[in-house]
């Protein structure tokens, strides 16, 4: 019974072995990162890191970028739109939700995906921006109507 135990918890360290010393230290991935599970699993398509489900109904297609700025005006038609951000590098991102709100939400880089459901009055604009505290910081966001599973 412990060969059964020792040989797939041994094969698990050498796979993230060989793939902490491919590359350079720079462009390696964290080893609970999707691109790190896809090299372990080959023949598996690698996941979208925003985790967005198969048919997203946009309201404001993926977006990207390494500095501050306002994000496009969008109106939702529902009572809810998901928020899913991903940043990497030292610092963090701020979403904030108009230019008088008291409450934005911080997004750690380095850290999985982040979902987010914000409840607002439909068919009122929302006026967004993205501030980027750190360096080297490269952040992805996009914004779906309504609610799907998380």
């Amino acid at each position: 019974m412990r060969r059964q135990v020792a040989a797939p918890v041994l094969l698990a360290f050498l796979i993230s072995g060989c793939a902490a010393n491919d590359g350079d230290a720079d462009s390696q991935a964290p080893a609970s990162s999707p691109s790190s599970a896809a090299a372990a699993n080959p023949g598996k398509a690698p996941r979208d890191p925003l985790a967005l489900p198969e048919k997203p109904d946009f309201l404001l297609p993926v977006t990207k970028g390494t500095d501050s700025r306002t994000l496009p005006v969008f109106t939702p038609a529902e009572k809810v739109y998901t928020i899913h951000a991903l940043c990497t590098g030292r610092g963090t991102v701020t979403i904030q939700y108009g230019p008088k709100d008291s409450d934005p939400s911080k997004i750690t880089c380095g850290d999985p995906v982040t979902i987010g459901r914000v409840y607002t009055a439909p068919s009122e604009q929302k006026h967004l921006s993205v501030e980027v505290n750190g360096t080297d910081v490269h952040w992805s966001m996009a914004i779906l109507s309504g609610t799907h599973a998380m």
